[in-house]
């Protein structure tokens, strides 16, 4: 009678014990999920910056394109030069700056003389593993066959949500870039073709806004 009186007594501290240590287990696992949870949020909204691409290493990625918002209200020969670089782009493998924003050079670059002014197409591509927006970036330019063109300015350029919407990992958007040169470098009238080969972009001071 004892023996059973003192068996169906451990029975029931057994129970107590395992619901003790359930309970527990279920506060572990909802703080971590807060924790989780708190982490996410801080991530979303938060600001980030990048030195410079320079020395960065590289990798192949096959990346999407897509026009942004700011297409609906582009004059169609700027639309034009933005469709054409979809179609180049879009769905193919690039060689992109890993964790970071990459600069590819389109179809389109020409001096301008008239303006003194190198004008080229591109396609701005996300290379971090985050949605991300608001994406400013400073850019240096240099021609390997062009040592007679001195540039007197690095392009700084801003990609705000409204004008571009939010950029997926790996998927980019067409824009245009251009840089001052030396007035006395070229003269004439008439545009001249660069080779985009020829170009050697370098991406500093980056920053953007991550979404999640």
């Amino acid at each position: 009678m004892n023996n059973r009186n003192w068996l169906k007594g451990l029975g029931v501290t057994m129970i107590a014990v395992t619901l003790i240590l359930t309970g527990c287990g279920n506060g572990d696992a909802e703080k971590t999920d807060t924790e989780e949870q708190t982490k996410s949020v801080e991530e979303e909204g938060k600001e980030v910056k990048i030195e410079s691409n320079e020395g960065k290493p590289q990798h192949e990625q096959l990346i999407t394109v897509k026009l942004p918002p700011e297409a609906d209200y582009l004059n169609d020969e700027t639309l034009d030069m933005y469709e054409k670089d979809l179609k180049k782009f879009n769905n193919t493998t690039q060689l992109i700056i890993d964790n970071s924003i990459t600069l590819l050079i389109g179809d389109y670059c020409y001096y301008n003389p008239t303006v003194n002014k190198l004008e080229c197409s591109a396609v701005v591509v996300n290379g971090t593993n985050t949605t991300i927006k608001d994406i400013n970036f400073e850019v240096n330019v240099k021609l390997k066959n062009q040592t007679d063109m001195t540039f007197i300015d690095n392009g700084m350029y801003s990609f705000i949500k409204n004008e571009v919407g939010e950029i997926k990992p790996n998927e980019g958007f067409p824009t245009g870039i251009a840089f001052l040169t030396d007035p006395s470098e070229k003269n004439g009238e008439d545009m001249i073709k660069i080779n985009t080969n020829d170009v050697v972009i370098q991406l500093k001071n980056i920053d953007y806004t991550v979404i999640k």
